[in-house]
């Protein structure tokens, strides 16, 4: 049997948690598909400063503290191109700066942690260390994208809200800068989670509102 090797470009994204259809997506391919400029520009901006905004002094400390570790929080309503743009600003950090990347839907991530704490001894162990390893990058990877926050299951212990809350301000601390797709805006987002972390989230990564109509509604 013969095997051919995978594509350079396809193999740069291989563990990287990125759907196949957005592996290799980039700012041109962006601008090409038209809408949000502004939010094109804010990604933009963020990737030509990536190697900057991480650097840090002799001492270890970062040159720049007030934007160390800080990433940026796509909101708005469904279909506007939020997880497409995300995907390709992890895509431009891999391709640019070698950045180690991830991207998982939260909902997903969610399910992970709860499945893992609820493992036993019949829990099959590949399936285990695969949902360990996606825990693990996201807490480990240089830049990681929580996809469709808000949309995962509430519970009245809080779990999923405290485990965000956990992950952003550890990232954060660590200088791990976290990307984040949303379709709560405003007084919806303090309602779900809490105004303390609606504050952090202003400290933690630059905002952008996505507007227009959706694109899953272009061709209809």
């Amino acid at each position: 049997m013969i095997t051919r090797p995978m594509d350079p470009e396809r193999a740069r994204y291989v563990g990287t948690g990125i759907p196949p259809r957005l592996r290799g997506i980039s700012f041109e391919d962006i601008k090409a598909l038209g809408g949000q400029p502004q939010a094109l520009a804010k990604a933009r901006q963020f990737v030509d400063g990536y190697r900057a905004q991480q650097s840090k002094n002799w001492r270890g400390f970062p040159t720049s503290p007030t934007v160390y570790g800080r990433g940026l929080l796509f909101a708005g309503h469904p279909g506007t191109g939020k997880t497409t743009l995300a995907a390709a600003v992890l895509c431009e950090l891999r391709r640019r700066w070698g950045a180690a990347v991830y991207s998982t839907r939260y909902p997903d991530h969610i399910t992970r942690e709860r499945s893992i704490i609820r493992a036993d001894a019949t829990t099959d162990p590949e399936e285990l260390s695969r949902w360990t390893y996606a825990v693990e990058r996201v807490r480990d990877a240089d830049v990681v994208l929580l996809d469709d926050v808000g949309h995962e299951h509430t519970t009245d212990s809080k779990f999923a809200e405290d485990t965000l809350e956990k992950i952003v301000r550890q990232r954060y601390d660590d200088g791990h800068p976290t990307l984040i797709t949303t379709n709560l805006t405003g007084d919806d987002w303090a309602a779900r989670y809490s105004k303390a972390l609606r504050s952090f989230m202003d400290q933690c990564t630059r905002r952008e509102i996505f507007v227009g109509s959706s694109f899953r509604n272009a061709d209809s």
